[in-house]
């Protein structure tokens, strides 16, 4: 399952007439619903309000209509002038509908003003994924990895484990798998213990550290 940090942002409509209050209240209300009416009628007042462009892409999302959908997304985009929260949230519908390239292009766009917005690594490493770009995935991976993503850093550990589009690596395979494992991320732990039971080139079983990290992983999955 793609991991989609879709993002339910609180949408604040700042010092608009009553009116415009009213309309931009029921374009919220019936965009859960799948109804666009509100929406629409909330832009034709106030047509730069970014906010009102991405409830009205939701509202088209939920009533199956996802072309219109990204569209209402792109002029979030353009009327917003590229904020980082409204191109993520693009790129994250349009992932739901597997339009990974969109998605993708959106996102580099976005890493490229803010380089450290981990759950767009995240989200781009995946898009990669399914559009089966190793190369790209295995850079994108790295990038949230390394900004704190626990299920990132625990592919990682994998990937050097196997070879699997990078130099298997036993002493980066152990790095990445201990950062993810020490965020609390359980399969992390599971691996570790078994990589301490079994040994590996370079790396000879170590009974104590098998039994650690199983333990620690007992633990974790408590609670």
């Amino acid at each position: 399952m793609i991991r989609l940090a879709v993002v339910a942002l609180a949408l604040a409509f700042v010092a608009l007439p009553a009116a415009a209050q009213d309309l931009a209240a029921s374009c919220r209300a019936e965009a859960q619903r799948g109804l666009t009416q509100a929406c629409q009628a909330a832009i034709a007042r106030e047509p730069r309000d970014p906010a009102l462009h991405a409830l009205l892409g939701e509202a088209y999302f939920a009533s199956g209509f996802y072309g219109d959908g990204l569209q209402a997304f792109r002029q979030a985009i353009m009327v917003s002038n590229g904020a980082a929260e409204y191109r993520y949230r693009y790129a994250g519908y349009a992932a739901l509908i597997n339009e990974y390239p969109q998605a993708a292009a959106e996102l580099e766009l976005l890493v490229k003003t803010e380089p450290d917005h981990v759950k767009a690594w995240t989200l781009l490493a995946d898009c990669y994924r399914y559009m089966k770009d190793k190369p790209q995935a295995v850079r994108a991976g790295r990038r949230a990895a390394e900004l704190g993503d626990a299920a990132e850093a625990y592919a990682l550990g994998v990937r050097y484990g196997s070879g699997d589009g990078v130099p298997a690596d036993v002493r980066e395979e152990l790095r990445w798998l201990e950062r993810a494992a020490k965020s609390g991320y359980v399969a992390a732990m599971q691996e570790l213990a078994r990589l301490y039971a079994e040994g590996a080139p370079g790396l000879p079983a170590d009974p104590v550290k098998q039994h650690q990290w199983e333990d620690a992983a007992r633990k974790a999955m408590k609670y």
